[in-house]
């Protein structure tokens, strides 16, 4: 029996043999892939290999380099770290935008969520108990102190459990309502954190006191939370003094992301996604169960936010509430819009490429023109007036994105639809729409969409 017929068993175990012969076909898979698209192929692996080794490179000479010889346009490990940060989070906002094709513009509000959750079990801000459990603090230190892999899951519940209680009073709003309330709650996350610095409450039941709280800090408010509990395995940390281990960890984080969100892509679910994203009503028609549909597209992408949140702070060793303004939340989406809604090797392009710019180059751009020209204004201070003019660059001449996905770049494309119903093996009578809209430039032939569904 071939591996594309092979029946998969069902528990852990079942889980397990799957991934081992998913493994065990890799050699053979890429031979095939050698064998179609040889030039491509080789490119994809030497991509790859740049960006394992890349860490390594500038750490043993890109660095000493830049800050002695020359100054060059190079990330650094912070801002590698943030390019998989924010990689991980627009992989998971493509699962809301992308597949399922709704709106959330409060999606700041998941990573706040995240950050928030670290801080509270791996820190010393609840001073007045000492919970340390499996964690490098020294016992009956003040405070609440329980390793990352445990946080990790933690901010995952946390963020979803929160991501399903946003979807459901939006499931009957579409358009600008739903992103209204969308916007509402991203606002509202941050600034809720910020003033929880000082609560007297008292919940009282037949004259019995239940909760009294009186002048309690319970985020820090506008200080936030500080410092909190580096993530450390066998003595290697992974904060931001760390260096390379921690651009590895969190590769190892957007890996394990991309995987996940692959899966979901081809499970029933995710054609469940892909139904109610090109007509939601037909798709309610055929059975889909739109209400769980939507509630598990905001909780399952708002739980990549929460990963994202928590590494964050275990990363930097502190949170507040700045860290998350709704001009985040702009951002991550015009990373999915940019690389290329619907495909996460799209996203991901599109996350490393705008944070490089927003932390790398800009500001090495204005420290040379800066050298220059002093009273020229800094680059860095118009970031978002530059990715403002990016966007509509690439709306009016690859709207698309940067890597579409077979299907966005056939309802954009005449010669890509025509490349879809070649590779599926369907004749699309494609008379009506065998020219471009006025004004809009047709896809190039040359640039090359996947060969087989496989690769989208």
């Amino acid at each position: 029996m071939s591996s594309a017929t092979k029946q998969v068993g069902s528990g852990i175990g079942g889980w397990v043999g799957h991934m081992v012969d998913a493994a065990a076909a890799i050699p053979g898979h890429y031979g095939n892939l050698l064998a179609k698209r040889r030039g491509r192929t080789i490119a994809l692996t030497l991509l790859g290999l740049l960006a394992l080794t890349y860490p390594l490179i500038y750490n043993q000479f890109l660095a000493g380099l830049s800050r002695n010889v020359f100054p060059l346009p190079v990330p650094d490990e912070t801002t590698m770290t943030f390019m998989l940060i924010f990689g991980i989070m627009a992989i998971g906002l493509n699962i809301v935008v992308g597949f399922a094709g709704l709106l959330d513009l409060g999606y700041v509000a998941f990573y706040a969520l995240g950050a928030y959750t670290a801080a509270f079990f791996a820190s010393p801000h609840f001073g007045s108990i000492s919970i340390v459990l499996f964690s490098n603090v020294v016992s009956g230190f003040p405070g609440i102190h329980l390793p990352f892999w445990m946080i990790l899951p933690m901010a995952v519940l946390v963020a979803a459990t929160f991501g399903a209680l946003l979807g459901a009073p939006t499931l009957r709003l579409r358009g600008d309502y739903l992103a209204i309330v969308t916007l509402g709650f991203g606002e509202i996350v941050p600034v809720f954190f910020k003033n929880l610095a000082a609560i007297t409450f008292t919940f009282t039941i037949g004259g019995v006191t239940l909760i009294s709280l009186q002048d309690v800090n319970l985020t820090g408010g506008p200080l936030g939370i500080n410092p909190i509990d580096p993530f450390v395995i066998l003595g290697v940390g992974f904060g931001a003094t760390s260096g390379v281990a921690a651009v590895y960890f969190a590769m190892a984080l957007t890996i394990i992301g991309i995987i996940v969100a692959r899966n979901l892509e081809r499970s029933r679910m995710g054609r469940a996604w892909g139904a109610i994203r090109e007509d939601e009503t037909a798709a309610e028609m055929m059975g889909v169960n739109t209400v769980r549909t939507k509630l598990l597209a905001f909780a399952l992408g708002a739980s990549f936010a929460g990963v994202a949140g928590a590494f964050q702070a275990s990363y930097l060793g502190a949170t507040t509430s700045d860290f998350f303004q709704f001009s985040t939340s702009i951002l991550v989406l015009i990373m999915v819009i940019l690389g290329g809604i619907g495909n996460i090797w799209g996203v991901l392009a599109g996350a490393i490429v705008l944070v490089y710019i927003d932390k790398t180059l800009l500001i090495w751009l204005g420290q040379r023109i800066g050298s220059v020209a002093p009273d020229f204004p800094n680059p860095s201070q118009f970031n978002f007036l530059i990715f403002g003019i990016l966007l509509v660059v690439m709306m009016r001449f690859r709207p698309e994105g940067f890597i579409p996905s077979r299907q966005r770049a056939a309802e954009l494309s005449v010669h890509g639809l025509e490349e879809a119903e070649t590779a599926m093996g369907v004749d699309v009578e494609t008379d009506n729409v065998s020219v471009a809209p006025p004004g809009q430039a047709e896809l190039d032939r040359e640039a090359e969409l996947p060969s087989d569904l496989d690769d989208l």
